[in-house]
């Protein structure tokens, strides 16, 4: 026997088509890379969280949580389709009524590729971040220690001066390191979950960080084209809720009517 869940109706009315690239399509690109900024936060506060000694554990809780930023922005490109959908009924119903829609209206209205657009407008400025670190990435080497105390009495001995002088040459931060520190927060999941103590595993991270950064943003036009649907079960709701309300009108009817009758 089918669930009431299963047996829910999805009811579709025509809407107007808008056009797949349009200037709002393309600035929604920011908001996606607003929430890869929020992801990045997220990931700085809970690093020592999803650092676990379990190789499994590691692997498992670090891709979920690639795999909730992924429905977050599933759910954002799901209600912006709905919302797109529902503005090109409305377009749809005033062209009908013999009403012009204008050029502006119709670029608002629900087009499948929009969804598309936007991934691509956020891709392109992460794909700038990325590729520089990918075609640059080298295995991952570790900074000099601090010398104890003690060895400073040792300064004035010639023979020893000159070694001891490599460890006082400091190296400024680059353009090329802040890059990469982006980009190792960017896709600080997956490097975590090979465990940033393999150089091997996270120079493999770096070079495929162009591709592992857009798996979260695949969820914004996967989530967009489901507006349709979304859109047809609200509207069955809807219908529901009137079958129900006319249903329990009728019964109101024929109680009354029987009372009356009783009466008589």
């Amino acid at each position: 026997m089918q669930s009431k869940k299963a047996q829910k109706k999805l009811v579709y009315k025509p809407y107007i088509k808008g056009a797949w690239l349009s200037g709002s399509a393309a600035l929604r690109g920011l908001r996606i890379l607003a929430y890869y900024a929020a992801f990045a936060v997220a990931y700085v506060m809970m690093g020592i969280m999803l650092n676990f000694g379990s190789p499994i554990l590691r692997w498992l809780v670090n891709m979920l949580v690639v795999a909730v930023c992924f429905m977050i922005l599933f759910s954002a490109g799901s209600r912006d389709g709905e919302s797109e959908v529902t503005l090109g009924e409305i377009a749809y119903a005033h062209e009908e009524a013999g009403q012009q829609v204008t050029k502006e209206e119709k670029d608002r209205c629900y087009h499948p590729l929009k969804g598309w657009v936007t991934f691509l407008c956020a891709a392109a400025v992460l794909w700038l971040l990325t590729v520089p670190h990918a075609l640059t990435a080298q295995p991952q080497t570790y900074a000099l220690q601090a010398l104890p105390s003690w060895v400073g009495t040792f300064r004035g001995h010639e023979e020893l001066t000159v070694p001891l002088s490599y460890y006082e040459q400091t190296a400024g931060i680059t353009v090329r390191d802040i890059l990469h520190l982006i980009v190792r927060i960017l896709i600080f999941p997956f490097s975590n979950a090979v465990s940033t103590r393999s150089v091997e595993g996270v120079l493999t991270m770096d070079r495929l960080s162009p591709l592992l950064v857009l798996i979260p943003a695949l969820g914004y036009p996967i989530g967009y084209l489901t507006g349709p649907r979304t859109r047809a079960s609200v509207h069955g709701d809807i219908s529901a809720n009137q079958r129900r309300r006319q249903r329990k009108e009728k019964k109101a009817r024929q109680a009354r009517t029987e009372k009356k009758n009783e009466l008589i």
